[in-house]
């Protein structure tokens, strides 16, 4: 008898060798969605031979084992405060899968004494790493305001800052970390970089389980960025192998459940590269568009009997940001049209929410605006979209520095 099919769960395992013959799963990750596995697919090829008779066949040939699966998920940010010491928590290893780095560690939280908006200094001495994000202060204090702020450098107790604050801060102000996630770029060599990681998934329900190996993801799907919207990713993964297997349902093993927060109560930076002046941007959405560069690696000597992709390469991929904000009052020189018609690229930090333990922010240090805007009709209103495309940051100290676009969770 068939059961409902919401009666789900998702276990998974990051892999020694790609696509290996395991049946250890040791993570639980949650997932909004049961996982539909209609798309594994185990091709069969029609024989083609010649026949004596009209109507006449022969057995199709079994040809090899691939598909696809998606997962959905909630942007939860870091789960609980950051203030302390806190530590990468098992969400955001498999976050790290997806991204291709994450942070190795968090550094412990400090407050700030004073010194300037895009200077300030702080208790402790250079602990945070080149090119992080990080929340300072509280919503309404007049200077962090509870925002997700770029570092440059954190040179003894001076933190400068890719990004400036809004006022020059207040004795005691809360300095916080956020994990960060951002895709390769210095190991990059002529567009290849050393094989992804391979993960396996075991999809559980109330009646058929399956075992997929060599998983990994081939596009990040980003949604609910606007104002007022519930942020989210879709995963869509590439399957090397699978098969259909026998496992105990409900799961044994424990996920994460952290809730997000609404894109409420965050700010958009824009500004000139090299610019640290704080300058926000009232806009109406957003979107941020991820193209993965990700490519199967078809081999011998796979682990499955029917498996023919024994790997990944990770490639360059395409981000482009795109946002809507009300048209400018009558004038010659509309201030996204100058963007677009001028040669300067921008950085770019969104901050979704202020709340702590649920903060989600992006920032990429160089966008190239691709286009001229021009007013439209966005739902009666007189608006302009800006588009622009990330690069490969030019400050070249590390992948962080280097990444053309980071998440931070804090």
């Amino acid at each position: 008898m068939s059961n409902p099919y919401a009666l789900a769960a998702l276990e998974y395992n990051a892999e020694t060798a790609f696509a290996e013959s395991s049946s250890s799963f040791a993570k639980r990750i949650e997932v909004l969605d049961a996982i539909d596995p209609s798309g594994l697919v185990w091709e069969k090829q029609e024989p083609g031979a010649v026949q004596q008779h009209m109507q006449g066949g022969s057995a199709y040939v079994l040809m090899g084992k691939s598909g696809s699966f998606k997962t959905k998920h909630d942007l939860t940010g870091h789960g609980s405060t950051t203030v302390g010491s806190p530590t990468i928590s098992d969400d955001e290893t498999f976050w790290g899968y997806i991204w291709g780095n994450v942070s190795a560690s968090l550094p412990t939280s400090t407050t700030l004494t004073g010194g300037t908006a895009a200077a300030p200094t702080t208790t402790a001495s250079g602990t945070f790493p080149d090119g992080a994000l990080a929340s300072i202060g509280a919503l309404g204090d007049g200077d962090g305001n509870g925002q997700l702020y770029a570092i440059d450098t954190h040179d003894t107790t001076t933190l400068n800052l890719l990004t400036a604050l809004d006022g020059a801060p207040v004795n005691g102000a809360v300095l916080r970390a956020a994990c960060m996630f951002y895709f390769p770029e210095s190991t990059l060599f002529q567009g290849v970089t050393s094989t992804v990681p391979g993960l396996r998934f075991r999809f559980l329900s109330a009646n058929l389980q399956y075992s997929a190996r060599g998983c990994y993801p081939t596009v990040l799907s980003l949604t609910g960025l606007s104002p007022g919207e519930r942020p989210q990713a879709e995963v869509t993964w590439a399957v090397s192998d699978w098969d259909a297997v026998s496992a105990t349902f409900p799961s044994a093993l424990s996920a994460s459940h952290n809730t997000p927060a609404p894109v409420a109560a965050g700010s958009l930076f824009v500004n000139d590269v090299g610019t640290a002046t704080s300058a926000k941007r009232t806009h109406r959405s957003l979107t941020i568009e991820i193209t993965m560069g990700m490519q199967g690696a078809p081999g011998p000597a796979g682990v499955g009997a029917y498996q023919s992709n024994v790997g990944c390469r990770r490639m360059p991929s395409q981000i482009k940001w795109s946002w809507i904000e009300d048209a400018d009052a009558t004038t010659a020189s509309p201030v996204l049209q100058g963007w677009g018609t001028g040669t300067t690229n921008k950085h770019i930090l969104a901050t979704l929410s202020t709340v702590a333990g649920k903060q989600v922010g992006f920032y990429s240090p160089n966008v190239c605006v691709t286009t001229v805007p021009v007013q439209f009709n966005n739902n009666g209103i007189n608006s302009m979209r800006f588009e622009g495309m990330a690069y490969t940051g030019t400050t070249t100290t590390n992948d962080l520095t280097l990444s053309a676009l980071r998440m931070g969770w804090a």
